[in-house]
């Protein structure tokens, strides 16, 4: 099974982070070059978008009553950049004020 494969494989079940993606496949012994390359794919091919991944789970955690420190933590960890996680928790203030 090639790292494209095993890929779709894991995104066919859920969405995953960039990061998240690539560990997945690092533990199913697929060489770096090939997840690189797998994961720069799946970003052009739409089926990877962290900034959607991390808005999503940011208003999911807000609607759960998560303080904002907790939820940049929480994105932190799965690998979410920081300018996604700033544009995450600026779209949680705007949706309070609309």
């Amino acid at each position: 099974m090639t790292t494209k494969t095993k890929a779709l494989s894991l995104l066919a079940r859920q969405p995953y982070t960039s990061k998240r993606l690539a560990d997945k496949l690092y533990e199913k012994d697929c060489p770096q070059h090939e997840v690189d390359e797998t994961i720069e794919w799946c970003i052009g091919e739409g089926y990877l978008n962290d900034s959607e991944w991390a808005g999503r789970k940011a208003a999911q955690k807000a609607a759960k009553g998560w303080e904002t420190r907790k939820i940049a933590a929480y994105l932190r960890y799965y690998g979410i950049s920081r300018q996604d996680i700033t544009d995450a928790l600026n779209a949680l203030e705007t949706d309070e004020y609309e």
